[in-house]
């Protein structure tokens, strides 16, 4: 089914003090999403990208979620494609179908001569997944999908555009967004709204951003983009208030925004 066109989702990792395993070295979550729906509720998301260890490390709490007012819609997982072993994947897939979800985000490796296994464990995931939900794949820097060609070639071998799609990000430049549309466009039914610095991994409020995200927006409409979106990272991450009292509230007004920008996007 893919992730509903147009939805704006809360990628759940942005308010994750520890999404890095920057505050604890066993990457254990620190925040319990149930103390968070209600607010979450009432800030107008249209559904969560769940980073899999709010669901994993806290398993009773997580299907509490499916009873709260937002839908979890996207499993965020980092799954290795890289192990051979496939029982993690389908304990992925067991956790995408107890939360309900549409859509599995995954990563693939950075070893160059294990594409045609990344494109098995794609295509194994897939199989393992009721045939509404979709396996979207996160492209970016890191892995070998970040070529556009290598990507192409993986989500090619791995499955049909109605089961194995993928993601693009706005930090990315129009040039290279209009080189993976070329590529596999037919795949690309979300986008990850964030401005990291690759460098210090901060990231500013998207109002300092604006111009930058509307062109993005536009850019990405002109190619045809007519998908969903996930605020996944806001101004805070790794600063002194890294702690979902405030990065809330900035995922909220970066909401705005963005929600601003799309309207004005419209034909």
């Amino acid at each position: 089914m893919s992730t509903p066109p147009g939805a704006v989702l809360l990628g759940t990792v942005a308010l994750e003090p520890n999404r890095w395993a920057t505050v604890d070295a066993s990457g254990a979550p620190m925040m319990a999403m149930t103390d968070w729906s209600s607010a979450i509720g009432s800030a107008g998301f249209d559904g969560l990208e769940l980073w899999e260890r709010h669901a994993t490390d806290a398993a009773d709490g997580a299907v509490a979620l499916l009873d709260g007012p937002v839908p979890i819609v996207v499993l965020s997982s980092y799954v290795s494609l890289d192990d051979p072993d496939p029982a993690p994947r389908a304990a992925v897939a067991d956790w995408a179908v107890r939360l309900g979800a549409g859509a599995v985000k995954v990563n693939v490796g950075r070893d160059p001569s294990a594409s045609e296994a990344y494109s098995a464990r794609l295509a194994e995931l897939a199989d393992a997944l009721p045939a509404e939900v979709v396996v979207l794949c996160e492209c970016h820097a890191g892995t070998i999908a970040e070529d556009p060609i290598v990507a192409a070639a993986i989500l090619g071998a791995a499955g049909s555009p109605q089961r194995v799609q993928a993601i693009v990000h706005t930090h990315e430049s129009i040039d290279h967004l209009r080189t993976r549309f070329a590529a596999y466009g037919d795949r690309i039914t979300h986008v990850h709204v964030n401005h990291l610095d690759p460098a210090t991994l901060a990231a500013p409020p998207l109002v300092d951003v604006r111009a930058d995200l509307a062109a993005k927006v536009a850019a990405l409409g002109d190619l045809g983009f007519r998908g969903s979106w996930t605020i996944e990272f806001v101004h805070g991450v790794l600063g002194p208030d890294d702690r979902p009292e405030v990065t809330l509230p900035q995922a909220v007004a970066d909401l705005a925004v963005l929600r601003d920008v799309l309207g004005e996007a419209q034909p």
